[in-house]
């Protein structure tokens, strides 16, 4: 056996949820952490169960591990993938961002929109794509 092996690591789906039930609110989650073993944060994409909400009312700043991965204000429609696209390819693609603390704060702003209507409010679902240590 070569003592210089990579070490075994598996990619890893993880989703967080919060839910939209203020419109036009500011929402700020920053109790959410990913799972010790990870290792790279490779891409994420948000849905949630009414995708023209989230699509045309959302936006959002997301830090991960003490780093900024998009600032105050980005479009939520930027995140988001079609059905039409193959599972694999519906995330953003981060490269091979360190986890640093594990931590994952969101702030996310919901504004009126004439194409959306705030209804009962929605679910917005962060799912990020992770290589962990196996």
């Amino acid at each position: 056996m070569n003592n210089e092996e990579k070490p075994k690591t598996k990619e890893t789906r993880v989703t967080f949820s919060f839910k939209v039930d203020k419109a036009n609110g500011l929402f700020t989650i920053d109790t959410l952490e990913l799972p010790k073993h990870t290792k790279l944060v490779k891409g994420l994409q948000l849905i949630s169960e009414y995708p023209d909400r989230l699509y045309y009312r959302g936006s959002q700043r997301i830090e991960i591990g003490g780093e900024e991965l998009f600032p105050d204000g980005f479009d939520s429609k930027i995140l988001m993938s079609s059905l039409s696209v193959a599972p694999r390819e519906r995330f953003f693609e981060l490269g091979d961002v360190l986890p640093g603390d594990l931590s994952i704060k969101v702030r996310y702003q919901d504004k009126d929109h004439s194409n959306a209507a705030f209804g009962q409010g929605y679910k917005v679902s962060l799912i990020i794509l992770i290589e962990e240590s196996v």
